[in-house]
């Protein structure tokens, strides 16, 4: 009897490996709906809009329009078939996009549009191509997730990687560096950046002796004070995070200089 039962739960288990693998699927867009909305399942060839665990290709359309969440997880990708600015990924206002690590992302145009809000969460150890980003004066929530050492660098490619409005929040919760260093967020060579982050905002610092916004007017590293960060624009090339956090012995010696600081204190 409990042989009997074994292979019943075999079998099950795999029965059910199966069903989930084969919920996977690759769907291509194909604007059947006419109203632009991801949501839409007369969007899509097979009648169904994408779940997480879904590869996406967007063909050639006017506009697409994200509008719920969704990820793009391990081993999964995003592309399009598009060749012109006119056929585009928006991020609307009620969607998220999430690039998980290990997914792939490879697109001509994505841009927020239409109101302000919609979000782009960026995992570390993932692949991020465009050729164009951005409209200006709508904003996006974009959130870089990093691992211990690194950040998914965004490459755009070819033409206007456009920031004005955006509001950039970086996430170094699993960050593990100390000293001064940097972290590459966008790659914009062969295109041309077009103003700065609307916001900056750095979270998950505490582990790593916190960090405020410092200022770096050359762009070094070593310009900046123990404990702060800074947005660098000033290569012609890159946006980059340039971090100076204290070494831990640094932070061992200053909380011994604080402790001191204390007893002396008390003493007197």
């Amino acid at each position: 009897m409990k042989t009997i039962t074994k292979t019943f739960f075999t079998i099950g288990a795999v029965a059910g490996f199966s069903f989930t693998t084969a919920q996977a699927a690759t769907l291509t867009w194909d604007d059947g709906a006419g109203d632009d909305f991801w949501s839409s399942g007369a969007n899509w060839d097979g009648g169904v809009a994408p779940v997480n665990g879904d590869s996406v290709i967007l063909m050639t359309t006017a506009q697409s329009r994200l509008d719920y969440a969704w990820t793009i997880e391990s081993g999964q990708s995003l592309t399009t078939t598009a060749t012109s600015l006119g056929d585009e990924l928006i991020i609307d206002p009620s969607g998220t996009l999430t690039l998980a690590t290990g997914g792939t992302m490879d697109i001509q145009f994505m841009r927020p549009r239409f109101s302000s809000g919609g979000n782009f969460v960026i995992e570390a150890g993932a692949s991020l191509n465009t050729d164009h980003y951005g409209l200006g004066t709508v904003s996006l929530n974009i959130d870089y997730v990093a691992d211990a050492s690194s950040v998914t660098t965004w490459n755009n490619l070819v033409g206007n990687y456009n920031i004005e409005a955006d509001n950039l929040t970086v996430d170094l919760s699993a960050y593990a560096v100390a000293g001064a260093s940097s972290l590459t967020l966008v790659d914009y060579t062969g295109g041309s950046l077009i103003d700065t982050y609307a916001s900056e905002t750095i979270t998950g610092t505490a582990l790593i002796g916190g960090l405020t916004l410092g200022d770096d007017p050359f762009g070094d590293a070593s310009n900046l004070n123990k404990g702060q960060y800074f947005i660098d624009y000033s290569t012609g090339s890159n946006i980059t995070l340039l971090l100076h956090v204290p070494e831990p012995s640094s932070t061992a010696l200053l909380g011994l200089g604080g402790l001191a600081l204390m007893l002396r204190r008390k003493r007197s």
